[in-house]
Parts: C-alpha cells; structure tokens; sequence
C-alpha cells in the first residue's frame, strides 16, 4: 500500500464525472446550508456530496473512512453525527496515481445548527510500534443555519 495524499477535498451537492480522463463537475459548491425557520432538530440531511483528489505511490487500494462531526466553537470535535468506510481501487502509472473520486453522504443526521466537519481519513501503521491508527487526509467545512 503506497503513500496516499489529498490535494482536494469539497462539499458539494452533486459531483458529475464523465470522459475518459474523467473530467468532474462539482455542482452546488456552498459552505452554508440554511433549514427552514421553523426546523426542529435533529435533522436528516438527504444526501451531501464530497469530492476528493487523491494522490499516491504505488496505487491507492483499501478504503477511507469519511466522517461529519459537529464542532465546538473553539474548533473541537462535539458530536460525531455520520461514519462511512469507503474502497478504493486506483491502478498505479509508473509508481504514481492520481484519482478523483466522489462519495454520496446519505441521510446524515444532525443534531443542530453549527459548523461541521467532513474529514477523509485512511489507516496508517506507526512505524515504531506497528500499531495503526486514522490519520486525517482532507477536511472541509459546512455550516448549518435556519433561515431569517
């Protein structure tokens, strides 16, 4: 398993990818997502995009874990609201691999208005102790409001 990077990582609404390349188009790119005025929480968020750009040695296989948590204001994870593991399968060109890929976040439930963040992290082994862990690759934010 080689070394795996993320240059990209965004919320959107829908992400299309078509071509032989394949080319992405990310539709609905918004940092903010307003509920009704009267919304009772918590709340089923139907479904939330996330692109995300990898880059690696050697192919990419395995899988990432794709997470939402609720924040603090001070930055600190509050309520872990959706959990996700995904494969990846990427075949490496000349010990390198570029993948652009898109998850369907489906019927995240949150607990209430606040910022949020959608984190990807992949198992890694720790080399002094050969224990692994969840190293964060990529992260972007979303802030949930009711309209005024």
């Amino acid at each position: 398993m080689g070394r795996l990077r993320v240059q990209l990582c965004v919320v959107n609404a829908t992400t299309r990818q078509y071509g032989p390349n394949p080319t992405s188009d990310l539709l609905g790119v918004d940092y903010f997502r307003t509920v009704p005025a009267d919304t009772e929480f918590p709340r089923t968020v139907g479904k939330l995009e996330l692109f995300v750009r990898f880059f690696g040695t050697d192919g990419a296989p395995g899988c990432v874990r794709v997470t939402v948590a609720r924040l603090n204001p001070d930055g600190t994870t509050r309520d872990l609201v959706y959990l996700r593991r995904f494969d990846l399968a990427a075949a490496g060109v000349r010990g390198s691999v570029i993948l652009d890929k898109g998850f369907k976040l489906l019927n995240v439930l949150v607990p209430g208005e606040g910022t949020y963040a959608v984190r990807v992290l992949r198992r890694v082994r720790r080399r002094w102790n050969g224990r692994s862990t969840w190293r964060v690759l990529g992260v972007d934010y979303l802030r949930i409001a009711r309209a005024a």
